[in-house]
């Protein structure tokens, strides 16, 4: 299971196909809400990449945390979110070959599924909020993933 055809489609849309690729999608503890003096870029453009951006997450789990803290800014896009979204379209032309495989070495063998969970409490430095997610895997392949900030902020690691 895998998007190449999208992701060719939308490295083209872009103008990217000549671009240099990169193993992370952000750079650790990128601070994106202290943007405020920065110039300001063209909406239009940036909402079409984050867009075209959001629409690769259902496959590709490394850059959907990313993706969700520049979706953020849509309504007054900086320069360094411009950038951000730019350095995602970098990485998805690395991992472009990198897709899901289902399957059992041996037809006998029984089908399984692990789920995990992780909570981070009081992550987001802007606001307080704790952010928690999951992961399901069947037969070692990731099948469903959620991250959710959550709607109150926590005074405990217990309460969140």
């Amino acid at each position: 299971m895998h998007q190449q055809k999208y992701m060719y489609e939308l490295l083209d849309r872009f103008d990217m196909t000549d671009c240099n690729t990169i193993t992370y999608p952000s750079e650790t503890n990128a601070r994106h809400d202290e943007c405020s003096t920065i110039n300001k870029v063209l909406a239009t453009m940036f909402r079409q990449k984050v867009g075209s951006l959001s629409y690769l997450c259902n496959n590709k789990a490394n850059i959907c945390f990313v993706v969700s803290i520049i979706s953020r800014y849509m309504s007054d896009p900086r320069k360094p979110h411009l950038n951000t979204a730019k350095s995602i379209v970098r990485c998805i032309k690395g991992i472009m070959k990198i897709g899901q495989i289902f399957h059992t070495e041996d037809k006998e063998a029984k089908a399984y599924l692990i789920g995990y969970s992780y909570l981070y409490w009081c992550g987001d430095r802007s606001d307080k909020r704790s952010t928690s997610s999951y992961v399901f895997k069947y037969n070692n392949a990731a099948i469903s993933w959620c991250t959710k900030k959550q709607p109150v902020i926590a005074l405990s690691s217990c309460e969140a």
